[in-house]
């Protein structure tokens, strides 16, 4: 029998194995770590904004993050000093010569809305400074926090990010953002736009890690490397964003695994790859395919999880606190390119809310609050669609227990507000049910003028009888879930949860998303009473949330899908279900707030 290199190699490496026909949820065998974390090591997180989730991941399972900076005037503790995001190599290495006295920056400070910032960290106040002294003394005691934070950790994880830069032409410093997006203002004659190649990165790279060896005064570290997945915002190149946000991430890639190859105290782990997997059908970007939804974060940071902690099951991770950044759907991190797509630093004057009712949700929102309007309810309510928000909650639920909703500066109709005295929160929607349950599979996007149903729609098999992949896709998005509704309940003030889940898709919008071979075959209901199954055997552990399921044998037909009576009218793409499908759910809601005494008095 003919032989070849290939024979008995191991299926991972082929494409038909490790890809076309893998789960993109449990990629087995796609890293092997070249050493082991274990819970007791100091981590220090630094890079572009992907590196944030790696750092708010580990701190939620009590591993050794600490934050070595001042915490007066932040805005959040996102990496292990307040350097905010450092997209590029140099931008890395030129932070650690100045700390070692090599080097300073020509421009001290910058003009800012109301003040000053630091041209180095543009976006790290909450408020915006004084004075451009009080700028430069901030600094210094920014340096030597950084100083600590090299000189104790074990482990630095480091996520590169871009290619492209803008520079300071007197000093040569490397800034994080273009002079006029955070602050600032853009002079040709005084900046200059770069894009790195790899034999400056890799040189970077290498003179990075002397520089913080030299700080550790030759004590040894190791070093974790990432590629950022998130993609360019914009190009200063002239050409196509593909084609630049491809050569930026391609060129990072290749300097981060042959770095890794060369020195034994690098790793590589492929983030990059795991979130761009072709098997994945871009399902783990939000719309705009560019933001990593938050779910996919998980299924990273579970690979991340497997690599390297199953090789020390002596010091497994600590399980002391849930994964913060399962339940933001449209979740974006605080990311200075970001700021190029409209974002505003403009603070509002936030009022502070003494109504004991905190409704949130995604867009099924806005039927749930018709119901409630029309039986008076929104007298002892705020309203927080989620999809509006500037901020994410659960971001900040350690420091303000989900009370503060800050909103985007394009939605002026709603206006910034904190809970003072909340006593009952209510969830419309939000991932659980419904067209989550297809969402599971790929990404429900918005119709279009001449779109047909796949286009817009994940496929899903005509199964009779549920199998062992769709019950493992099922349990890992809802022990995500679960873990998270176990946060709010910890974390928030508040004396119950009412859950008042998704609907399904009307009838005539599954039948032109899916096929009507799909929706009158009956398949449907087999995913659904999976999915109901795994819910119910993993709810148990909750103690103050209660779910508010709908009476599907009236509202649904024998598809399982929700009668065409209770359509929303905007169009067959339209995942949403009119006001009188949550009829009978605010019906019973009422009966539960009722219950609390002195609630609506």
């Amino acid at each position: 029998m003919a032989r070849s290199p290939y024979t008995n190699i191991g299926k991972k490496r082929f494409w038909k194995h490790g890809v076309e026909n893998s789960d993109p949820l449990s990629l087995n065998g796609i890293h092997s770590p070249a050493w082991e974390i274990h819970a007791t090591d100091t981590i220090v997180t630094m890079g572009s904004c992907f590196a944030q989730h790696i750092a708010r991941w580990l701190r939620a399972r009590s591993f050794n993050v600490p934050f070595y900076d001042t915490s007066e005037n932040i805005k959040a503790r996102h990496f292990s000093a307040n350097y905010g995001n450092i997209y590029t190599v140099k931008q890395a290495r030129q932070l650690v010569e100045e700390v070692l006295g090599r080097r300073e920056c020509s421009e001290a400070s910058w003009e800012a809305k109301n003040g000053f910032t630091d041209p180095l960290r543009p976006n790290v106040f909450a408020e915006p400074i004084s004075d451009g002294d009080t700028v430069k003394s901030l600094r210094q005691q920014h340096l030597e926090a950084v100083r600590q934070a090299l000189k104790n950790l074990d482990i630095l994880v480091f996520t590169l990010g871009l290619t492209e830069a803008w520079r300071i032409k007197a000093c040569q410093t490397v800034l994080p953002s273009a002079p006029g997006v955070v602050a600032g203002s853009y002079e040709p004659d005084r900046y200059e736009f770069v894009n790195f190649k790899y034999p400056e990165i890799m040189a970077d790279l290498q003179g990075f890690c002397d520089a913080i060896r030299e700080v550790r005064e030759g004590a040894d570290f190791k070093l974790l490397l990432t590629v950022s997945p998130v993609p360019l915002t914009a190009t200063a190149v002239d050409r196509h964003v593909l084609q630049s946000s491809i050569y930026s991430k391609s060129v990072l890639r290749a300097v981060a695994g042959d770095f890794a190859e060369e020195n034994n105290f690098a790793d590589y782990f492929p983030s990059f790859e795991i979130v761009n997997n072709p098997a994945a059908r871009s399902s783990f970007f939000e719309d705009n395919f560019r933001a990593v939804r938050s779910d996919s974060v998980e299924t990273v940071m579970d690979l991340f999880s497997k690599a390297y902690f199953a090789m020390n099951a002596d010091t497994p991770p600590p399980e002391q606190a849930p994964a913060p950044n399962a339940l933001i759907g449209n979740e974006d991190v605080d990311c200075e390119e970001a700021l190029l797509e409209g974002f505003s630093d403009a603070r509002q004057t936030q009022t502070v809310s003494d109504k004991p009712i905190l409704v949130i949700g995604n867009s099924h929102l806005a039927y749930v609050r018709m119901q409630m309007k029309d039986r008076g309810l929104n007298a002892y309510a705020e309203f927080a669609p989620l999809n509006f928000l500037r901020q994410s909650p659960i971001d900040e639920i350690e420091e303000f227990g989900f009370r503060r909703f800050l909103f985007k500066e394009k939605f002026p109709q709603f206006k910034d507000f904190t809970m003072e005295k909340p006593r009952v929160m209510v969830i419309a929607g939000w991932f659980l049910f419904g067209d989550n349950i297809i969402r599971a599979h790929g990404p429900i996007k918005s119709g279009f003028a001449g779109c047909t149903g796949r286009d817009i729609t994940p496929e899903l098999k005509p199964l009779k009888r549920p199998n062992r992949e769709l019950v493992k896709l099922y349990t890992g998005i809802l022990e995500n879930r679960m873990k998270l509704i176990r946060r709010l309940e910890q974390l928030t003030a508040f004396e119950r949860i009412y859950w008042i889940v998704a609907p399904d898709l009307t009838e005539a919008t599954a039948e032109f998303r899916l096929g009507p071979g799909f929706v009158r075959g009956g398949y449907y209901p087999v995913y659904k009473n999976t999915y109901l199954k795994v819910f119910n055997k993993l709810k148990g552990e909750l103690e103050k949330t209660e779910f508010i399921l709908p009476r599907w044998e009236v509202l649904c037909g024998d598809s399982g899908f929700t009668k065409n009576e209770y359509a929303a009218t905007t169009g067959l793409w339209d995942i949403h279900s009119s006001k009188e499908y949550f009829r009978e759910s605010i019906d019973t809601l009422i009966k539960r707030l009722e219950s609390h005494e002195g609630l609506m008095a």
